[in-house]
């Protein structure tokens, strides 16, 4: 099985969350309106659904404090949690696109069917990285895709596009990975990052 990756450059992402507003351009994930933190009329926040998010890590004490940035979403793992997890998928059958969770055989791109998905939010407690995200105007779960209706055409073929994140990131710190070597699985992996040996993510880290 072929399979898409990432790479994400630690020493060059600036935390400026470019990609993740342009994951929610991309996808229109909720809220469509404006993705601020803002509260409604009893002091609640709105529910989001991001594909991609930024994490802040700061380590450090004075007067050597210092602060990383790691860009985050759906791993395409080789082994998905969320799929074991998941009652209306077949582990047995993993590439199986009647699974409401299957991996696609083509290019590793794990997807969910939101017509088979039952909302139980199983996928949600497994996933380490927090990929799975629930929709409550749907009651489905849903996550990136790796810009599929991007990258490829209707007949399959590759457009020539990327991710929408990977385009926009101004530091050059996102790639796209064509063929993911799994044995560069996690590598070099920021502190805090899930053991990649639970579910063998698709993503491997560079510094510098």
């Amino acid at each position: 099985m072929a399979q898409l990756g990432w790479q994400i450059d630690l020493d060059k992402c600036i935390g400026c969350y470019s990609c993740a507003i342009a994951c929610k351009s991309e996808n229109n994930t909720r809220p469509l309106l404006s993705p601020l933190p803002f509260k409604n009329g009893n002091g609640v926040l709105p529910d989001a659904v991001n594909y991609r998010w930024v994490i802040r890590r700061e380590a450090g004490v004075y007067p050597n404090p210092s602060v990383t940035f790691v860009t985050s979403a759906c791993n395409h793992c080789k082994n998905p949690a969320c799929l074991a997890s998941c009652p209306k998928a077949n582990v047995n059958d993993p590439t199986n696109e009647n699974n409401a969770i299957f991996k696609r055989a083509s290019d590793g791109v794990v997807f969910i069917n939101e017509s088979v998905c039952i909302g139980c939010r199983n996928c949600i407690q497994a996933c380490p990285y927090g990929a799975p995200q629930f929709n409550s105007l749907t009651l489905k779960v849903e996550k990136c895709t790796f810009c599929s209706h991007r990258v490829y055409d209707s007949e399959g073929k590759r457009t020539g596009f990327l991710p929408a994140c990977v385009t926009t990131c101004v530091g050059d710190a996102l790639h796209l990975v064509e063929v993911f070597n799994g044995n560069e699985s996690g590598m070099n992996a920021p502190v805090g990052f899930a053991n990649p040996a639970l579910t063998v993510p698709s993503v491997k880290f560079a510094n510098g």
